[in-house]
């Protein structure tokens, strides 16, 4: 077992790395930008720097293996990215291998969502905790799903994708081409979408006050939603009960002791969680609503660079439980 993990949390934005002890603990967190533009074999190179850069600080051998937290559909199996939305050139990758070979150590892969749920099932708000969901609020939706101790990711790791089941067939068009899917309503990206069609509709002076002729985020629609816009509220409040709807098919499904939500939308649950909470118990069923809580990720900001650590700490140990020495 390894007592600590050098984490890599690959985003469309940005790319962290720190290494990350067994208990938790994060030293040398250090963040480059991707870059991604620059096509996959740089962002590679940036990769391989960080973790170079964090093991020569940290004096960490080539024992010290690598977990890294990748955005898209991805096989942990055979360490491959099929493709990631943000990144050009991210198809097929196998990225595994690659760094494997670039830098002498075992590396392991998982989605960012069910790293994320790793994370806070071994070292955040639901540490103890056997049956969990955790939803990633940000820029899309996503997530992981642990059962009785588990992480559930399905024949070829791919499992766990809970912001893109459908709840509504004549619903909004989602990223990944699918109808009516929970991030169609609740992501970043579809706040935004609906907070752009207020301003062009002259239905909300407000965002375009707030937004001053740039661009119109789900922050931006968050603002004006606090400032009291009734119509920015009604966004929120919209992506909460599409929420409330999602979550009471996982809660059917999986019966779960917690639901965490995490991510920069979730920053904002304020907004979300009055709508959420009223429409959880009208979907779930009576018998298995009152098992559930809803928390707020622990981990917040530190999320995904934990996450890619705990993905380490569970392939190795093959349970939630912190790795004996």
């Amino acid at each position: 077992m390894s007592d600590a993990a050098i984490a890599v949390d690959l985003g469309g934005t940005n790319i962290r790395a720190a290494l990350v002890t067994r208990d938790g603990a994060i030293r040398h967190l250090i963040r480059r930008p991707t870059l991604a533009q620059e096509g996959p074999e740089a962002v590679i190179d940036r990769i391989v720097a960080l973790i170079t850069e964090v093991a020569d600080r940290e004096g960490a051998d080539t024992s010290i293996p690598v977990g890294l937290s990748a955005p898209g559909p991805l096989n942990p199996i055979a360490g491959v990215v099929y493709f990631a939305t943000n990144m050009p050139g991210w198809d097929d990758i196998p990225i595994r291998d690659i760094l494997q070979q670039r830098t002498q150590r075992a590396v392991m892969i998982g989605n960012d969502g069910n790293n994320a749920a790793l994370g806070e099932a071994m070292f955040g708000v639901a540490r103890g905790v056997q049956h969990m969901i955790y939803i990633a609020l940000g820029t899309g939706v996503g997530g992981g799903i642990i059962s009785h101790g588990q992480l559930i990711e399905g024949t070829r790791g791919l499992g766990g994708e809970v912001g893109h089941v459908s709840i509504d067939p004549s619903g909004p068009r989602c990223h990944c081409g699918g109808i009516g899917c929970v991030e169609a309503y609740a992501a970043g990206w579809a706040i935004a979408r609906d907070g752009e069609l207020l301003v062009h509709s002259e239905r909300s002076r407000t965002i375009a006050e707030i937004a001053a002729g740039g661009p119109i985020t789900a922050a931006v629609v968050a603002e004006a939603a606090r400032a009291g816009d009734p119509a920015a509220r009604a966004v929120y409040e919209r992506a909460g009960r599409a929420l409330g709807v999602g979550l009471a098919g996982f809660v059917n499904l999986f019966n779960p002791e917690m639901i965490v939500l995490g991510g920069g939308v979730a920053e904002s649950a304020d907004l979300l969680l009055d709508a959420l909470r009223e429409t959880l118990p009208r979907y779930a069923m009576a018998q298995i609503y009152p098992d559930v809580r809803i928390e707020r990720s622990a981990l917040r900001a530190h999320t995904g660079i934990v996450g890619a650590a705990a993905r380490v700490f569970y392939t190795e140990s093959g349970n939630l439980g912190a790795p004996s020495a």
